[in-house]
Order: structure tokens, then C-alpha cells, then sequence
């Protein structure tokens, strides 16, 4: 490490290249016997940019220019026909198109509700939320990196007609997946926030725990606020105890005797004393749970435990 003027020590800045990094992912992925074609030119990518309205991010880009992937599941930008190319751009609207349809998904970002045309309205509302989001940039099957900002390091998010996540930090990431294990000095160890689709994966990921809709989203709303006030996920999810029910959940079947509605009662319980016991009062518990109706009244499922009968 070099001394400056002053005889102190100077750090080491970063140095990194994305071109370097292309030729080792290309080489590896034609070792691991993908198909790889010539990389696109300036032309081909400036034609593809311009017709399908985005920009490769700076991090993509170099990679396709390195070497064309062509296998199975590999978007072919030079062969594909411009119809092929934008269902495949399309997918991502249409699949969280399908997941408003279906009431499965809502983010708070995105406002109230309509208060009337239902679903239809819904819809509409969502339509024109993705015109104004990030073009999600197709890599391999239902992964997609978005063009903005257009930056290096966009995390890269699964998406298909039942969810959408974050599969990983960026494209490194995503190769790693592919048996790459060259993780280069700037390869970031968090997400970046997206506009739009951050706030979607982000509702998913709570949507896991309890499989959706239930008690009308009160458990979803419960984890987004402890979550804003402060609480750790890890924290949140032990004490809303969903790990208790999560086999259960995924193999369909439940606690003998108890219907869905009585599971949805049960956590909510679970939930309100854990939270008066820690020394909430029932009005933080009202609040932070989004328990009552819109005029005010706590359902009367739990307005029980939120008296205290529990804590005696």
C-alpha cells in the first residue's frame, strides 16, 4: 500500500471491470456447455434499445456484448422476433395483472383501492402504475433485472402469475446460480431499492407467510407496521409464530377441528396477547394489528383478547 505526501497510508480504491468480469462469466457459461453466439454490437444493442423502448443496464450489457447466450431459456435478442421479445417483456405486467385479478395482491404504495368498478377498476389503476415503472429486462426464464436506474448492481426478481421476489442482489448473484463462482470486489451484498417492484417483491415475501388473503389482509398489514416501527423480520416473525403453522399450511391441511377462519382467529390471538404481554396497550395493538373495520370497531373475533381476558 502506497504512502501520500504526508507519509500516511493511502487505501486501496476498487478497481473493477465489467468487461473483465463478461469474458469470465461467457467463458464459463460456454464451459458449462450453453450455447453462446457473438456478442451483440453497438448497433445490435442501440436497434434493440430503441425498438423495445429501454436501456441494458451498464452490468448486462458488457455480458451480451461478451457473448450471446442462446440456450434454453435465454432471451435470443438477435434471432427472436420483435413479437417473441415483447411477449417476453410483457410477462412481468401480465403475471401481476393476474395476481390483482385474483385479489392475491395489493401494495400500500400504490394507494386505496378504487371504491368502485371492483377488480376491473383495480386493474385499470395497476395498468397505469407499470406504465410508469422500470421496463423489467428479461435474463433467463421468469428473472428479470430492471433497466433503472440505469446502474450496475439492480437486484434481479422472479416473477411469474403466483409471485414476485428478489432472487438476488444483482447479476452476480443470479450466475452464481449457474455454478459461477468468480463474485467480484463490487458485487453488493443487499438489494437496491426499485421503484415499484421493490414494494411488490416486498408485499410477496409477507404474503408468503400466510398464503394471502387472510382476515382480509389484517396479518399482512400487522407485519408491514411492526416492520416501519422499527422490528427486525426475524423478530416480527417470531411473534407472529408462523413457523408453528407453516407445515400445516403448505401441505393443506390443518389442526383437527379448526377451519381456515379459526387458524386466521388463532394467530390474531396469538399476535394481540404476545403484544399486550410485551406491555403494548390495546390501542398500539389496535393500530399495529389494523384491526379495526372502516368505521372504527374492532372485529369482535379478537375484541376479547384486546380486553385483556387473556392476560389475567
Amino acid at each position: 500500500m502506497a504512502k501520500n505526501s504526508q507519509g500516511t497510508l493511502n487505501k486501496h480504491l476498487v478497481c473493477f471491470s465489467f468487461a473483465a468480469y463478461a469474458k469470465i462469466l461467457i467463458n464459463h457459461l460456454k464451459s458449462s456447455d450453453i450455447p453462446i453466439e457473438k456478442g451483440l454490437t453497438d448497433a445490435e444493442v442501440a436497434s434493440i434499445e430503441a425498438t423495445f423502448n429501454f436501456t441494458f443496464p451498464p452490468d448486462l450489457r458488457p455480458i451480451l456484448q461478451q457473448g450471446l447466450p442462446v440456450g434454453q431459456g435465454f432471451p435470443n435478442w438477435r434471432s427472436s422476433s420483435a413479437q417473441q421479445l415483447n411477449i417476453l417483456l410483457n410477462l412481468p405486467s401480465l403475471g401481476l395483472l393476474k395476481q390483482v385479478s385474483k385479489g392475491c395482491l395489493w401494495c400500500r404504495s400504490w394507494g386505496s383501492r378504487p371504491d368502485r368498478g371492483g377488480v376491473n377498476a383495480e386493474l385499470e389503476k395497476v395498468k397505469i402504475l407499470l406504465k410508469k415503472a422500470p421496463v423489467l429486462v428479461p435474463v433467463f426464464r421468469n428473472c428479470y433485472i430492471p433497466c433503472a436506474p440505469n446502474l450496475a448492481g439492480n437486484p434481479v426478481f422472479y416473477i411469474d402469475a403466483e409471485s414476485v421476489r428478489v432472487l438476488s442482489f444483482d447479476l452476480t448473484g443470479f450466475f452464481r446460480e449457474f455454478g459461477m463462482a468468480h463474485v467480484p470486489a463490487w458485487a453488493p451484498n443487499a438489494a437496491r431499492t426499485v421503484e415499484f417492484w421493490s414494494d411488490v417483491a416486498a408485499s410477496g415475501e409477507t404474503r408468503g407467510w400466510w398464503s394471502g388473503k387472510l382476515s382480509g389482509g389484517c396479518l399482512e398489514e400487522g407485519y408491514r407496521r411492526l416492520r416501519e416501527g422499527g422490528w427486525k423480520e426475524e423478530e416480527v416473525r417470531e411473534m407472529m409464530m408462523m413457523d408453528v403453522c407453516d407445515g400445516e399450511m403448505e401441505s393443506g391441511t390443518q389442526l383437527i377441528g379448526r377451519s381456515r377462519e379459526d387458524d386466521v382467529r388463532w394467530r390474531v390471538e396469538l399476535l394481540s396477547l404476545v403484544l399486550l404481554r410485551g406491555g403494548w396497550t390495546r390501542e398500539d395493538v389496535v393500530y399495529s394489528l389494523g384491526l379495526p373495520d372502516q368505521n372504527g370497531v374492532v372485529d369482535e373475533k379478537v375484541k376479547p383478547y384486546l380486553e385483556g381476558q387473556l392476560c389475567n
